[in-house]
């Protein structure tokens, strides 16, 4: 037994040499420098250097020189907000806050009064529909109290 212990611990040693070799290729244990053969490619540059960080300052916008000359808010065609200025029996006539007054036609929740503050999608009116009150004719598909 003690004789197969000798082989099998001078080859593990061998082995754990071997593995401290040069720190980097053509460099030798005492630090000076060796030819070496062509050697096998080294690995992925993206494992050996690190992610560069972003840059420490930040991009600052100029200042504006004036308001923009369009409106700058996306707002989907087909949808109002504004207040509820008058209810009628399927009739709702809402006021956007540029003033334009709708007639919205169509079902509304029993509890909306005058004076709530509302988003409504709304759509043409179809032909079998009689339009309402003295705003911009829609009918309405939806509408939402905005607390």
């Amino acid at each position: 037994m003690r004789s197969l212990l000798a082989p099998v611990g001078v080859a593990l040693v061998a082995a754990m040499m071997a593995a401290c070799g040069p720190a980097s290729p053509g460099d030798d244990a005492t630090g000076g420098s060796t030819p070496s053969a062509p050697s096998a490619p080294a690995s992925t540059p993206s494992s050996t250097t690190a992610t560069p960080m972003s840059p420490s300052e930040l991009p600052t916008l100029p200042t504006p020189t004036a308001p923009p000359s369009a409106p700058t808010d996306v707002v989907p065609s087909g949808v109002l907000a504004g207040h509820v200025t008058a209810l009628t029996d399927g009739c709702t006539e809402v006021t956007t806050d540029d003033g334009v007054a709708w007639s919205l036609v169509g079902a509304v929740p029993d509890v909306l009064a005058v004076g709530d503050t509302v988003t409504a999608k709304v759509e043409e009116l179809g032909t079998d529909d009689v339009p309402c009150g003295d705003g911009m004719p829609a009918r309405l598909v939806s509408l939402l109290i905005v607390q």
